[in-house]
């Protein structure tokens, strides 16, 4: 198992570079955890008829029968949906839920019309989880399993729970790509345009490609470095080990599950770069050879951004006076810089940031940053 194992990550890792990669590796996560299909969705609680939006979904799902299900179903879908978010805990570990404890009494739930739905195309059971356990309404993997078998087995969902921190990374870093893919362009020919450094690393660490973003940071920040020889290393000894870390293991990529923004292995108190790494096994966009690499995301949440600052507000319950901040925070001005902004001292200021970091359990404006990210943030150019 640990060979299939180690090879659908790298799959997984593989399609948030090249999203178009998503159908099949659904295909194989189902198969992994003896499901019949998969899919990844959004919700949009802005906009009711938006509520179900498939972001991927597996090569073997009927579209046509999730279009005419959301149609008519919906109301149900969305009211199992927040029976599972309260059997969510906040710890980092995302939770395979299966839909028999959604339910008291199996006969009721084999009499719903959404399950009747479902069974008429040789479906029953599914298991829900929630990617972002940041922001519930972003990003939740559902499983469907085959007519005629009971809800998971226990040991399909010990599994299914260790390969899920590995797609929530794979879907929060994959955002970039994604983006492009709308604009049916792909990751590498379009790199320049992204506001992230992007970097392709070989086999042997040895750079083969950079966006410019990528070779700004590098020229302003010193975090990461490029040997005469072409290979990329770190400049503090203890990203470099973590770095190495990765390299060696891949199914490391995601052993902090529910918040990737955690994963990131370099940051600067004073620049607020932030660095994450992926495996990259293969891409069709430099040929049909193996690449066994890796890619290297640089964020600089120095940046200035744009980001759902409202649904942060309710998220977290900030204050008005603390919701009056995250604009400041994003455009990445310090603490004293608000301060005089907004004519308060830098004592209130600090309590203020200080108060916003407590709640949204992050340890560091860094994180801040990419957690604001996972509110339909992006960058601004």
């Amino acid at each position: 198992m640990n060979k299939t194992f180690n090879d659908l990550i790298h799959s997984v890792y593989d399609a948030a570079a090249d999203p178009r990669l998503w159908p099949d590796v659904l295909d194989q996560c189902a198969w992994f955890v003896g499901a019949r299909s998969c899919a990844i969705f959004d919700f949009s609680p802005d906009d009711a008829a938006q509520h179900l939006a498939p972001s991927y979904m597996c090569a073997s799902f009927d579209a046509s029968f999730l279009e005419r299900y959301n149609q008519q179903h919906l109301e149900q879908e969305f009211s199992d949906r927040l029976l599972a978010q309260k059997l969510v805990s906040r710890s980092d570990v995302i939770e395979a839920i299966s839909d028999e404890l959604v339910y008291e009494d199996y006969q009721e739930f084999l009499s719903r019309a959404n399950i009747r739905s479902l069974m008429e195309i040789g479906l029953r059971h599914r298991v829900i989880a929630f990617l972002n356990k940041d922001n519930l309404n972003s990003a939740q993997f559902t499983l469907q399993y085959q007519n005629g078998r009971g809800p998971a087995a226990p040991d399909e969902l010990a599994h299914l729970n260790m390969l899920l921190p590995h797609i929530a990374k794979a879907i929060d870093l994959g955002r970039p790509a994604r983006q492009l893919s709308f604009e049916h362009q792909s990751l590498l020919a379009a790199m320049d345009r992204l506001t992230i450094g992007v970097c392709i690393l070989d086999s042997n660490g040895c750079e083969v490609l950079a966006n410019d973003e990528f070779k700004r940071q590098q020229s302003v920040y010193k975090t990461l470095l490029s040997t005469p020889n072409g290979v990329l290393h770190f400049t503090r000894s203890e990203d470099q080990a973590i770095f190495e870390s990765l390299k060696q293991d891949a199914s490391k990529h995601g052993q902090f599950g529910a918040r990737p923004r955690k994963e990131a292995i370099a940051t600067d108190a004073e620049s607020y770069l932030c660095i994450e790494v992926l495996p990259l096994a293969r891409s069709e966009e430099m040929g049909s050879k193996p690449l066994n690499g890796f890619a290297v995301f640089s964020t600089d949440t120095g940046l200035p951004f744009s980001c759902n600052i409202p649904a942060i507000q309710a998220a977290y319950g900030l204050t008005d006076a603390e919701f009056a901040l995250v604009d400041a925070i994003a455009e990445g001005l310090t603490n004293t810089q608000i301060a005089e902004r907004r004519g308060r001292s830098v004592a209130t200021i600090n309590s203020q940031v200080k108060s916003i970091l407590f709640k949204t359990q992050c340890s560091t404006r860094t994180q801040f940053v990419r957690l604001m990210m996972t509110f339909n943030g992006h960058y601004l150019a």
